[in-house]
This record gives C-alpha cells, structure tokens and sequence, in this order.
C-alpha cells in the first residue's frame, strides 16, 4: 500500500447529511483499507446529534476535545476528552454533543 499524507487543515469540513444535525466531517482515509478499516475526523457542533442507529459495521469513537454523551442499546454513556467507546456491529446507538464547545473525535469503521 502507497502511504498517504492527508493534511486535515487544508481539507474542509463536509457535513455529514442524513438524519445527522450539525455533525461535521473529514475523511482520514480515502478509501477502506485492505484490513477493513475507514477512519473519519467527526465534528458535532454544540447541539449537535448522530441519531440511533443500526450498522452492519463495528466502530471505535475517540474523543479529542469536548463532551457529549452516546446511547449504546439504550445505555447512556458520558464522553469526554480521552475516552474511546467501542459498539459492535448490529448494536444499536448514537451520540450527541451534550457540551457548550465543539466535540471532536476521530471515527474508526471496522468491517469484518
């Protein structure tokens, strides 16, 4: 595999679309690597939310900045800076940014 340098500043933020609000985006790969694995820098503004849902896919969250809290097949966890929160595939869940600051994290997507 080639290595690729993504410079993050220089690449704008795409909102997310869907059901999201005020979720934000920047793609870390540009494609999903051979080992199964798609990483995105996420962004929710004050208020913003990732409604529950359902994937086919397992993920890992890593909070770099702010707060917020997710829903895990309805448990309610608090996210802060520092915190990584792993949901296994077909679990339901969402998030939403719970603080007054921007909540950054960085999105791992594993497919199996």
């Amino acid at each position: 595999m080639i290595p690729e340098l993504i410079h993050l500043d220089e690449l704008p933020w795409e909102p997310f679309g869907g059901k999201t609000k005020e979720i934000f985006r920047k793609s870390l790969t540009t494609k999903i690597f051979p080992s199964g694995l798609k990483a995105t820098l996420t962004l929710a503004r004050p208020g913003g939310e990732f409604p529950e849902h359902i994937d086919p896919y397992a993920h890992i969250f890593f909070i770099l900045e702010g707060e917020g809290e997710a829903s895990v097949e309805g448990q309610t966890l608090s996210l802060k800076k520092g915190a990584a929160l792993t949901v296994a595939a077909g679990k339901k869940h969402g998030y939403r940014n719970a603080g007054k600051a921007d909540l950054i994290l960085i999105t791992l997507n594993i497919f199996e």
